[in-house]
């Protein structure tokens, strides 16, 4: 009779191992392009005019952040938070840019 073949174990690929996240990566950004982004899309929500001038570096730092992260190597801690500050400072830009535009409208019709 015909019987399968012994079960055979997959090779065994190393792993590279994974760094551990420690209390640094919570400060200290190792995307500091992805933590400018977050910072200046926050700061342009607060400021009425000057979201018009920040808010388009925080979407293009942001965006950028995005694109070079992946060559950074950072703990999955590191990589998480860059993808959060690159994703905050791409929305509060956009954000910022519309008000701070419709802002200058408003006034502009209001001087009228």
């Amino acid at each position: 009779m015909n019987q399968p073949p012994p079960y055979q174990y997959p090779p065994h690929y190393p792993q590279q191992p994974q760094q551990a996240a420690s209390v640094v990566d919570a400060f200290v950004p190792t995307n500091p392009l992805a933590a400018v982004a977050c910072w200046l899309g926050i700061f342009s929500l607060f400021t009425c005019y000057g979201g018009v001038a920040l808010g388009p570096c925080a979407l293009v730092m942001g965006i950028i952040s995005l694109k070079k992260g992946a060559a950074i190597r950072e703990t999955a801690y590191g990589r998480g938070t860059s993808l959060a500050r690159s994703w905050i400072g791409i929305v509060t830009g956009a954000l910022s840019t519309l008000i701070g535009i419709a802002a200058i409208v408003i006034a502009a019709m209001a001087h009228k």
